[in-house]
């Protein structure tokens, strides 16, 4: 009888042990994850091999397993809603706020749109949003505007500039994306030269672009005199093993690494940025089998520019919309 009592208990210790088991496998799992719409990545550098592990992850907490349930009956729980955006990046729907919007076009135009009036708390927020060639709306997202005295400027002038800090450096949505890293303390470009560089970026898609930075919080540039009120900017030459590093030595020095250079894509990359408002380039010839040649728009060697791009003469096909 003691036999059959302790193989009876055993009997339910076994149940109770694969219903746990069950339960845990069926349950939720941690790589049930999503993409955010935008977000920062962490320190380091990029590689292909590092890709997926340098954004900082984000999940979507789900009440059951998400393959077995249908679009309609899936619960976001409000932890993770808060997770999916931030207030910088967050989607709208419908109607817009009350608010200057700068609309990007694939094409290279952009247009200031000024609303009738201006709703409280978004009146020194300004809205970037990229349209595609199918008419797709993006949204970038709503960004502080601080509004500067013109550095070398008119008295009474002012220019409104951006913190390249508060704009995420990763974004992807469909076909789109874009992530830079900053590598400068000049990190402030100005409202229209922000809608530019988002644009240029979305040309090429490209997840490798440095930026040497555009101008200080004033809108001057020291040490260097020519990037003021957010309008010239620098860029690191691309590399043919799309890593993007910060410090210093650590932009292509095309004298000692020549060869190192992605030159097909570094001149998408030229005529992205030139398609998007920057006219003129300074820079540095390359080699290639045996012979120098030159990045497109750029036509000659501009001393100290070996290990960067300087782009200026910014004139973008521009166009404000009055209500």
């Amino acid at each position: 009888m003691n036999c059959y009592i302790i193989s009876f208990i055993s009997m339910l210790f076994h149940c109770n042990n694969t219903s746990e088991i069950t339960t845990a496998n069926n349950g939720f799992s941690p790589k049930n994850t999503t993409l955010v719409y935008a977000t920062t990545p962490k320190t380091g550098n990029i590689t292909n091999a590092l890709y997926s592990n340098y954004f900082e992850p984000r999940q979507l907490v789900f009440e059951k397993k998400t393959d077995t349930l249908k679009p309609k009956s899936l619960k976001i729980t409000a932890s993770a809603k808060k997770e999916t955006t931030t207030p910088n990046t967050k989607p709208t729907s419908g109607t817009s706020p009350a608010m200057v919007v700068y609309k990007i076009f694939f094409d290279g135009r952009i247009e200031k749109h000024l609303p009738k009036s201006i709703k409280k708390g978004y009146e020194n927020k300004y809205q970037y949003v990229y349209l595609d060639k199918f008419g797709q709306k993006y949204v970038l997202g709503i960004f502080t505007v601080y509004k500067t005295p013109t550095y070398r400027g008119t008295e009474g002038s002012f220019v409104n500039l951006i913190n390249l800090e508060e704009v995420p450096k990763y974004f992807k949505k469909n076909q789109l994306q874009y992530l830079f890293k900053l590598d400068s303390k000049r990190s402030f470009v100005n409202e229209q030269t922000l809608a530019s560089f988002l644009g240029a970026m979305l040309e090429v898609n490209y997840l490798d672009i440095g930026c040497n930075g555009f101008s200080h919080s004033d809108g001057s540039s020291r040490p260097s005199r020519s990037h003021i009120n957010g309008n010239n900017g620098d860029f690191k030459y691309l590399r043919t093993d799309k890593e993007v590093q910060c410090g210093s030595g650590t932009s292509l020095n095309l004298i000692k690494e020549p060869q190192a250079l992605d030159f097909v894509r570094q001149n998408k990359w030229n005529n992205a940025l030139y398609k998007f408002g920057w006219k003129n380039f300074l820079g540095w010839s390359y080699t290639s089998k045996g012979k120098r040649r030159y990045l497109d728009h750029i036509p000659k060697n501009t001393a100290n520019h070996f290990h960067h791009l300087h782009v200026q003469g910014y004139e973008p096909n521009f166009k404000e919309i009055r209500p």
